[in-house]
């Protein structure tokens, strides 16, 4: 007996504060490890869900968080490191279709690992490369999106005209001069501007 409080009136007290106190730090590592697995899940999703259009803010925002939320599988972070390593292979002799095939069958060992490791056993490295569905007009407009890119950097960077129609009374008499024509015109008008001077 202890100031006047046998061992069971210790053993309750111990209880009732020990009690809520173990339940809050069992239900917090429950949270803990149950949110830990939704992001684990949701990376792996947006991977899956984005194999076949890779240039998706989604699908390299995913990538980027791996190490964060796999650091723990050797496996998962191999593959990882590799798949990683070689995009940012930007060598100028690369074979652009070899790197491209390379990179998604490196992309498909990680999704896998990633898959394995959340207990999705039965998405084999197959299933992966053939049946992923992405429709025809995604792939379509993406490279249409890509020419219309290019079209535009080389016009801004004066490489390439802009076709233009006349509509009204403008008379021509002969056909205008190619832009080279026009700086050269440009640049030797200049020349003996300077000159004057």
């Amino acid at each position: 007996m202890l100031f006047g409080i046998k061992l069971e009136g210790w053993l309750t007290i111990t209880a009732i504060i020990a009690g809520p106190v173990l339940a809050f730090v069992v239900q917090d590592r429950r949270d803990k490890k149950r949110e830990h697995y939704r992001r684990k899940r949701e990376i792996f999703q947006t991977l899956l869900l984005t194999l076949k259009a890779q240039l998706a803010p989604r699908h390299v925002d995913a990538l980027n968080c791996v190490p964060v939320e796999f650091y723990e599988y050797k496996k998962i972070m191999d593959a990882w490191k590799l798949y990683t390593a070689h995009l940012n292979d930007r060598s100028p002799t690369r074979d652009l279709t070899r790197w491209g095939e390379k990179k998604q069958e490196l992309l498909i060992d990680l999704v896998h690992e990633i898959g394995v490791n959340l207990g999705f056993e039965h998405l084999d490295k197959a299933t992966l490369r053939v049946n992923v569905y992405a429709p025809q007009g995604y792939e379509d407009n993406e490279e249409e999106m890509r020419q219309m890119r290019a079209a535009w950097l080389q016009v801004l960077k004066g490489l390439r005209p802009v076709p233009m129609t006349m509509v009204g009374p403008v008379q021509v008499e002969g056909a205008l001069p190619s832009i080279d024509e026009t700086i050269k015109i440009e640049q030797s008008s200049n020349a003996a501007l300077d000159a004057q001077r």
